[in-house]
C-alpha cells in the first residue's frame, strides 16, 4: 500500500504561495471542479497520455520545472505538472520534457487535429485534459493512447454510430461482462471495439491500424493480477530515464513492492540505485517508449513488469482446479511437483491455461491433511523444458466446503560457489590452453547459483596463441543425462536468445562469453553443460544469427594458406548447482488479501548427500550397539570373578594375588 506521502505528492494544489495537502485522489479530483467547472460540467475531470509524442501546432506556454539542484538528483516532475493543469482552466493539455525536467501548458488539443501529433525528439509524453460522463478511478490520467495503432483480431465487443473517442472510452470504463483493458475508436466508420486483452498480452497482435483508427488503454483496469503476482525483467547501467515518482528504497525488493502498490498510476518499470537508496518509479517501459529510450546509467538497475499471472483455484468434492492466466501466450510446464511426468500439462500458447488434479491421487500426490483440508503442489514453468528465473512453486490448499479462492506465491531461491575446469587441448601446433568457466558477474568462478542468477558462460584461450575460437553445439543436460536442451545449435546460433544469447568476443582477448539468466531441469538440480569448440588460424568470423552475430563458424581459408594445421573440435564440460524453488502455502481464507510471503521453505538435496547422511547414521548406531556389547562383557567378567574370590583359600599365593590385582585393575 502506498504511504501518505506517495498520497501527498499526487495532491499538492497550488494556494497562494502555500500548498493544501489532501490525502485521497479522487478527494482533490472533487475539489478542483469547480476550477473548471467551465471545461467538465457534471463530470470529472481526467487526462488522457501518449507516449513520446508532441503536438505541433500549439503554443507551449512555461507551466512547472525544477531547479538545477533538484534535477541533478533526478526528481520527477509528473505529479506537480499533472496538479497543475488539472487546476487550471487554461491548461487543456500540457507536455512534460523529462530531459529538461519541465512541463509546459499547451493552448490546444489534439481533437480534430491527430496529424499534429508526431513523434517527438526528445523524451516526452503528452497529457491531454478529458471530462468523463462515466465512473473512473483513482488514477492520475485514466487512458493511455496510440495513434494510428489497433490490436486485430480481439474485438469483445464492437459498437457501431459513436460519435467520438471519448464516448468509445466512456463505454470501456462502463463495460461490466468482461474486463475492457484496451479499445479502438475508428473515426471513418464511428465504430468502438472493445476489449479484454492488450498491446503487452497479445504483442504479435499489435499493428499499425488500416484507415483512422486510435488505440486507447484503460488504467483503471489491474492487468497485472495484483501485486506481487509479476516479475520484473532486470538490465544492468541502463536506465528509462523517464520516471514519475521517487521514492526511498534500500533494496530491488522494496522498490518492487512501491512499484506494485502504486495507486497513482500504472507502474510498469523501476530503477533503483543502491548507492544513494533511491527508487524512480515510472508509468512506461520499452513497450510505450520503444526500446532504444533505455540509455546507459552506471550504477543503476533498471527493472521492467513482465511474466504476470493471474491464478485462480476452483475446489470441488473432487477435484481441486487451477486456472492460470498470462499476459504473454503460455507456452510453458505445469505438473505436480511430486510426479513431474504423471501429472502435467503444457500450454497451448493461450492466456488461459487450465490444469485439473484429483484431491487425493498417487498419479499426482494429492493428500488430505488435518481439518479436512486436501493439498497438492504444483510447478508453474515458461519453458517446457528448464526451470528460470519467474517460475513458481505453489502449494495449493482447499477446504472441504469451499468454493473458490485467488492463489497468492513467491519463491526463496539458494545459491553455492566453486571453482572452475580446465582442458588441455594437444594437436601439432603450439598447444593452446583452453577453459570453460562459468562465472558470477564479478568474473569469480562458481559452482552453484540461485535460479535467475546472472551468470556468464565463457570459453578462455591463450591471448598470445595462433588460434582463434569458436563454439557450436552447446547443450545444458540435466545430472542424469536424460533430459537436455540445446542452446547455441550446430551452426553456432542460439536456439532462444531469451534462455541463452549469442556468444560475443570478450573485449581485448581471444575469450568467447555469452551472459545468460541460471535455470534448472524440473527435477535435478545439475545443469551440465557441453560445448564442442572450433579453431582457426589467428581469428574466426561470426556467423550471422538473424539479428546478431555469433562466434559458431569457421573462417573459410583456403588449405596452402594456411602454416598450421586446424585442430579437431575439442569438447569441454562443466557442471553447476541450480538449487530448486520454494513453496508458497495458499489457504482458501487467502481470497483477496495475502500478497506476502507465506511459504514453507523447500528443502533440495542430492543423492550423494542422502547417501552419506544414511551410512553415517549405520555407522553411529554399529558403534552404540558395540559399546553396549563390550560394557556387557566386561559387567559379566566382573562377576565370575567375585565368585571365584570366594575359593581362593584353595589356590596358590601365586594365583591369588594375579586374581586380586585383576580386581583392582577393574575398580
Amino acid at each position: 500500500m502506498p504511504s501518505k506521502q506517495e498520497d501527498n505528492v499526487w495532491t499538492k494544489l497550488p494556494i497562494s504561495k502555500g500548498y493544501l495537502s489532501v490525502h485521497l485522489v479522487f478527494l482533490f479530483v472533487t475539489s478542483t471542479l469547480q476550477l473548471t467547472y467551465g471545461q467538465c460540467i457534471e463530470g470529472t475531470v481526467s487526462f488522457e497520455k501518449i507516449a513520446g509524442t508532441t503536438l505541433r501546432e500549439a503554443v507551449q506556454a512555461p507551466l512547472y520545472s525544477i531547479a538545477p539542484s533538484a534535477r541533478e538528483a533526478d526528481n520527477p516532475v509528473t505529479a506537480e505538472c499533472t496538479n497543475r493543469c488539472r487546476a487550471s482552466p487554461d491548461c487543456p493539455a500540457f507536455l512534460i520534457n523529462y530531459d529538461r525536467g519541465a512541463c509546459f501548458a499547451l493552448n490546444i488539443i489534439s481533437e480534430g487535429r491527430r496529424e499534429s501529433l508526431t513523434p517527438s525528439p526528445d523524451k516526452t509524453n503528452y497529457f491531454e485534459k478529458i471530462c468523463l460522463k462515466a465512473p473512473g478511478c483513482e488514477r492520475a490520467w485514466t487512458f493511455e493512447r496510440v495513434v494510428g495503432k489497433e490490436l486485430l483480431g480481439f474485438d469483445d465487443r464492437i459498437i457501431g454510430n459513436i460519435q467520438n473517442r471519448l464516448e468509445c472510452q466512456e463505454l470501456c470504463l462502463q463495460e461490466r461482462v468482461f474486463p475492457c483493458r484496451s479499445g479502438e475508436y475508428d473515426y471513418t466508420l464511428q465504430q468502438c471495439r472493445l476489449s479484454a486483452e492488450d498491446r503487452r498480452s497479445q504483442p504479435s497482435s499489435f499493428r499499425p491500424a488500416i484507415g483512422n483508427v486510435d488505440y486507447f488503454e484503460n488504467q483503471c483496469v489491474d492487468n497485472t493480477g495484483g501485486p506481487g503476482q509479476c516479475q520484473y525483467e532486470q538490465k544492468n547501467d541502463l536506465d528509462l530515464q523517464q520516471p514519475d515518482l521517487l521514492r526511498s528504497a534500500f533494496s530491488p525488493e522494496q522498490c518492487r513492492a512501491l512499484c506494485d502498490g502504486t495507486r497513482a498510476f500504472v507502474c510498469r518499470s523501476f530503477t533503483f540505485q543502491p548507492s544513494a537508496a533511491r527508487c524512480w518509479l515510472s508509468s512506461d517501459d520499452v513497450v510505450s517508449a520503444g526500446a532504444r529510450a533505455l540509455v546507459p546509467r552506471s550504477e543503476v538497475f533498471f527493472y521492467q513488469r513482465s511474466n504476470c499471472l493471474d491464478m485462480k483455484l476452483t475446489c470441488s468434492s473432487e477435484a481441486m482446479k487451477l486456472t492460470l492466466k498470462t499476459l504473454e501466450p503460455f507456452d510453458g510446464r505445469i505438473f505436480a511437483k511430486s510426479a513431474p511426468h504423471k501429472c502435467e500439462i503444457y500450454g497451448n500458447s493461450r492466456t488461459s491455461t487450465v490444469f485439473e488434479l484429483p484431491l487425493v491421487s498417487e498419479n499426482c500426490g494429492g493428500r488430505k491433511e488435518r481439518n479436512g483440508e486436501f493439498s497438492n503442489t504444483v510447478v508453474i514453468q515458461h519453458h517446457p523444458v528448464i526451470q528460470r528465473k519467474g517460475d513458481r512453486m505453489i502449494q495449493l490448499l482447499c477446504l472441504f466446503e469451499a468454493s473458490q479462492q485467488t492463489v497468492t506465491n513467491s519463491f526463496n531461491l539458494l545459491i553455492g560457489g566453486g571453482g572452475a575446469a580446465t582442458s588441455v587441448v594437444n594437436a601439432t601446433a603450439p598447444s593452446p590452453n583452453i577453459r570453460l568457466r562459468i562465472t558470477d558477474r564479478n568474473g569469480q568462478d562458481i559452482t552453484g547459483a540461485r535460479l535467475g542468477d546472472e551468470l556468464y558462460l565463457r570459453i578462455e584461450i591463450d591471448d598470445d596463441s595462433v588460434f582463434g575460437i569458436l563454439a557450436r553445439d552447446l547443450v545444458a543436460r540435466n545430472g542424469r543425462d536424460d533430459d537436455y536442451i540445446i542452446l547455441i545449435d550446430n551452426n553456432g546460433c542460439p536456439t532462444d536468445p531469451s534462455i541463452f544469447p549469442s556468444l560475443e568476443k570478450v573485449p581485448g582477448t581471444k575469450a568467447l562469453q555469452g551472459k545468460f539468466d541460471a535455470f534448472k531441469f524440473s527435477d535435478d538440480v545439475v545443469v551440465r553443460f557441453q560445448v564442442n569448440v572450433q579453431f582457426c588460424l589467428q581469428e574466426c568470423d561470426p556467423v550471422s544469427c538473424g539479428d546478431s552475430n555469433s562466434y559458431g563458424r569457421r573462417r573459410r581459408r583456403k588449405a596452402e594458406e594456411s602454416p598450421f594445421p586446424i585442430l579437431p573440435d575439442y569438447p569441454l564440460q562443466r557442471e553447476i548447482i541450480v538449487e530448486g524453488i520454494s513453496v508458497t502455502r495458499t489457504k482458501d481464507d487467502d481470497i483477496t488479501k495475502n500478497t506476502g510471503n507465506n511459504g514453507e521453505n523447500v528443502i533440495c538435496t542430492s543423492k550423494t548427500v542422502v547417501a552419506a547422511a544414511v551410512i553415517s547414521a549405520v555407522l553411529i548406531q554399529l558403534c552404540i550397539i558395540t559399546a553396549c556389547i563390550t560394557c556387557l562383557v566386561l559387567n559379566r567378567r566382573s562377576h565370575d570373578r567375585d565368585d571365584v574370590s570366594t575359593t581362593t583359600s584353595h589356590m596358590t599365593p601365586f594365583g591369588s594375588r594375579g586374581i586380586l590385582q585383576s580386581l583392582r585393575r577393574l575398580e
